[in-house]
């Protein structure tokens, strides 16, 4: 019986923020695509992940304004997959507490989900009266909070079991630094507040990376199942405003691969099973022919979005945005290590989200701000090759395929 593949898209923006998710029916011979539906534009789908047993896919509503009111978070969805249409049925959500829900990830038991969160640049000065009676004021920051979520048997979401709230300085020290992107007029505050970017399992399921891109940390986690809760195991603090984005695990050997969205450069990490690591590289992701071009002409930095590692273990794939778009190539050494072997167009304008074929062969770019996904080739040395496809979209921020 000829199988059904499917690729989901979550689309996410600066402004608006709502963009939905689209289903494609994937051919897995080239690659092609097929728009299906886009459903729910009232979603900001930052990022999605497919159960790896059931037909279920989850979605972070990447919010700061929870519906009819401001502030008060974002969403945690979970959508029935129909397998012979693809098309997506909502089954159940749940607040997520904390703003800015940006990364979802299935735990080892499948009982659980795990959900990072940014959280907003926002802070709140309140009056206090001191005990002697006289009057100062104190600021508060948003909090980041790190989910554990209880899933039924069929997949949807229960409730929240616990949650960890990453330390911030708020605003008191040295390096503490309020940021401007000059393109966006985002704000990016260092070493102010935490901002949980991602969240990954190790391939053992054993322990999860966080990369907290606010304080410049990578964090492992793992679950303590009897009590119900989420520990703390390692902490590196990285380069000041880096900001670690996203990370990958190589297949088979012990080692992890982040990506900063401040700094064309991968850090390479080593491991034990009981989450504790080690830097030991760092690498640049830019070739001859770009370095130097790190700023754009209206002085926007060039910085790493996606990264993700081949499943045959053989390359590390990132995309870089800012003054070019651009994939960058890494081969993988004996030792886990990277050497950085192409960069290549990404064919669109920023490119966020990647995705390689089930059968290895193509690896999908999601374009954000040209709203399209390109298609590339993989060669037996890890290099890609445009293919030509492009396909219009929303605006991609991540691809699975199921």
């Amino acid at each position: 019986m000829k199988k059904n593949y499917y690729a989901y898209v979550g689309n996410w923006n600066f402004f608006p923020a709502d963009k939905g998710i689209s289903c494609y029916k994937f051919d897995p011979e080239n690659a092609e695509l097929e728009l299906i539906e886009t459903i729910d534009p009232e979603i900001c789908a930052g990022q999605i992940w497919i159960h790896p047993e059931k037909p279920i896919l989850y979605v972070v509503n990447e919010k700061g304004d929870a519906d009819g009111m401001m502030g008060g978070g974002g969403d945690v969805l979970a959508y029935s997959i129909d397998e012979s249409t693809g098309k997506l049925t909502r089954i159940s959500s749940i607040k997520s507490l904390c703003t800015e829900p940006c990364y979802v990830v299935v735990d080892k038991s499948r009982k659980h989900l795990l959900v990072s969160q940014h959280a907003d640049p926002f802070y709140v000065t309140k009056v206090v009266k001191n005990e002697d009676g006289s009057w100062d004021n104190q600021v508060i920051m948003e909090d980041a909070g790190l989910l554990l979520i209880d899933l039924n048997d069929d997949g949807s979401i229960d409730k929240i079991k616990d949650v960890f709230i990453t330390e911030s300085t708020g605003n008191l020290g040295p390096d503490s630094r309020r940021l401007v992107d000059p393109v966006t007029g985002h704000v990016q505050l260092t070493r102010v507040i935490s901002r949980q970017h991602s969240v990954m399992p190790s391939p053992s399921g054993n322990f999860y990376v966080v990369c907290d891109k606010g304080m410049d940390r990578v964090y492992t986690f793992g679950i303590d199942e009897e009590a119900g809760k989420l520990k703390m195991l390692d902490m590196y603090v990285d380069d000041w405003a880096v900001f670690p984005r996203y990370s990958t695990f190589h297949p088979n050997k012990p080692i992890f691969y982040t990506d900063n969205e401040r700094k064309c450069e991968i850090h390479v990490f080593s491991y034990t099973e009981d989450g504790k690591i080690d830097l030991i590289q760092k690498v640049e992701t830019l070739t001859s022919e770009y370095k130097g071009k790190e700023y754009s002409i209206n002085c926007r930095p060039m910085g790493a979005q996606d990264i993700l590692a081949h499943p045959n273990g053989k390359a590390v794939y990132c995309t870089i945005e800012g003054g070019d778009n651009i994939i960058a190539v890494l081969s993988v050494n004996e030792d886990g290590t990277l050497k950085l072997i192409q960069n290549i167009d990404c064919e669109g304008i920023m490119p966020r989200g990647i995705c390689i074929s089930p059968d290895g062969r193509f690896l999908l770019s999601g374009n954000l701000t040209s709203g399209d996904i390109t298609v590339f080739a993989i060669g037996e040395d890890g290099t890609l090759t445009y293919t030509g496809r492009k396909y219009d979209s929303v605006s991609p921020s991540a691809i699975r395929i199921y």
